[in-house]
């Protein structure tokens, strides 16, 4: 059996932060996994985007290795409830502009802790560097729903902001945490594109330490881990879990974590007909089945939803299914429950388990990465 320094299990952007991180310092590891960019998932011709949909422009980690295309404007969004149509800025709004501009301010404040947050995770555990800011610890253990009453943002929230978040965390505010909450809404002061992830520019230097296999089981033994795989088995002296909570917690004695939530995506070839149909993203009211929709401009559009597929004839014109996809998990942001990165010594967990989000995720892999070079 051979025998590495370091085993990175799952290359989605964490595990590739981590790699990238370790590469540059020149250690011995090897990537395990099934596919390369995880839930950054495209067509199959790389020209739309299934997983990971946008970046911000304060993604000063993961802007180093996407192409930046559009800018997501909030003109650009219709919303949904029942019957019910409306765009942004019309004459329904004036009735909430006193708790959008509250929200806003609220979102300045946190915008600049999680700034600072992204900094120090990159040295101590993103647990830690929560706990150690009061303010984003209390968010975090503060329900959504509680927030929104105690700020009197029930209206407003209703109307508008539950959609944006229904159709990025695929959550009602009742389930989620208040960090969740604001930091979903950030594209609202931040900008935010689409883009293209560049993974050649990102694995190039490491390429040929990528295995691409399916891990079946994991054993400590000796201070060695044997990391069993369908085609072969290897020995590591560390090992960074970079694959989703519900499978990386069964080795690391983690009993309780946050709640997961799921998706469907279909890719749909067909023009819209629903109202206000020349907007580019349709948001809609929790708990509807159909949760968005983004409008490719190409003659396709992505189109989200909960369980049961709906009638796709009620949105567009000779609906052709291009492609589908469940994404289960598609996150664990519905909780209170923070988690400790390195579970012992030699053994490290990455990801989005804690926060959501690219930057976060990515952020998760450069702290592995600096216990493991001692920095």
């Amino acid at each position: 059996m051979k025998s590495y320094e370091t085993a990175i299990i799952g290359a989605g952007i964490s595990g590739l932060a981590c790699a990238k991180k370790l590469q540059d310092n020149n250690k011995d590891f090897i990537v395990i996994s099934e596919n390369i960019g995880g839930r950054i998932l495209t067509s199959k011709d790389g020209k739309n985007n299934y997983g990971a949909f946008f970046v911000c422009s304060d993604y000063h980690n993961m802007l180093k290795y996407v192409t930046v295309k559009s800018r997501i404007k909030l003109s650009d969004f219709c919303f949904h409830d029942k019957k019910m149509s409306y765009v942004l800025y019309e004459i329904s709004l004036l009735p909430y502009l006193s708790q959008f501009f509250r929200v806003k301010n609220y979102l300045y404040k946190f915008r600049k802790s999680l700034r600072r947050l992204r900094e120090s995770a990159q040295y101590i555990s993103q647990k830690k560097a929560i706990e150690n800011d009061s303010f984003l610890y209390n968010l975090y253990m503060q329900n959504a729903l509680d927030f929104v009453e105690n700020n009197n943002l029930e209206k407003g929230t209703k109307k508008y902001l539950s959609q944006a978040l229904y159709s990025t965390t695929f959550s009602n505010i009742n389930q989620m945490n208040a960090f969740s909450y604001l930091q979903f809404l950030i594209p609202l002061i931040t900008p935010i594109y689409t883009f293209k992830f560049e993974r050649d520019k990102m694995i190039d230097s490491f390429k040929d330490k990528i295995k691409i296999d399916t891990v079946k089981n994991l054993e400590f033994k000796n201070g060695l881990y044997k990391i069993y795989m369908e085609e072969k088995t290897i020995i590591a002296k560390k090992v960074v879990l970079a694959t989703q909570i519900n499978w990386s917690k069964n080795f690391c004695a983690i009993s309780k974590t946050n709640k997961s939530i799921s998706t469907n995506m279909l890719h749909v070839k067909g023009d819209l007909i629903i109202k206000h149909s020349q907007k580019l993203y349709h948001l809609f009211t929790p708990p509807s089945n159909t949760q968005a929709i983004a409008n490719l401009k190409d003659g396709s559009f992505l189109f989200y939803f909960k369980e049961n597929q709906p009638n796709l004839d009620n949105y567009s014109l000779n609906p052709k299914v291009l492609a589908h996809h469940f994404w289960n998990p598609a996150g664990t942001i519905n909780g209170h429950n923070l988690i400790e990165c390195k579970r012992s010594e030699n053994l490290y967990l990455i990801g989005d388990y804690n926060i959501a989000g690219l930057e976060e995720s990515y952020i998760t892999g450069l702290y592995a990465a600096n216990n493991i070079l001692q920095i």
